[in-house]
């Protein structure tokens, strides 16, 4: 049987949590002031297209070298790539002068040789 004491408790709990969740406050997208904003690197640019196949060829580990493609690393925003040495300077950005990038630490990146072409590989943290 439902009373007038229940129905008064009932919307009295249902107010209760429509309240708490009206107060819930998301902090996931809360930047640290302190800690200066990642942007696109719109003016850097490498001098190569990444997809020309030549410039990763090899035919073993050590004729392919890492190269960060854009102005912050691969930890920061940043991009890695890996191709032959020949070429490592042709895909390195241009324009970076003055970027500001945050400091953050990741596995290092590694220049392997798979299938004749050189590729980055990110080791994990701490290895």
């Amino acid at each position: 049987m439902i009373t007038k004491a229940t129905v008064v408790l009932l919307g009295v709990s249902l107010l209760g949590a429509g309240v708490f969740a009206a107060c819930t406050v998301s902090t996931s997208s809360v930047a640290d002031p302190d800690e200066p904003t990642p942007t696109a690197d719109a003016t850097a640019t490498p001098a190569v297209p990444a997809s020309d196949a030549d410039d990763r060829a090899c035919t073993t580990d050590d004729d392919c070298e890492i190269v960060e493609t854009a102005c912050c690393d691969h930890c920061n925003g940043g991009k890695v790539d890996a191709f032959a040495k020949a070429h490592a300077a042709d895909h390195k950005p241009t324009g970076c002068e003055g970027k500001m990038c945050t400091e953050r630490g990741c596995g290092a990146a590694v220049a392997k040789c798979n299938a004749g072409q050189c590729a980055a590989e990110i080791q994990p943290l701490g290895s």
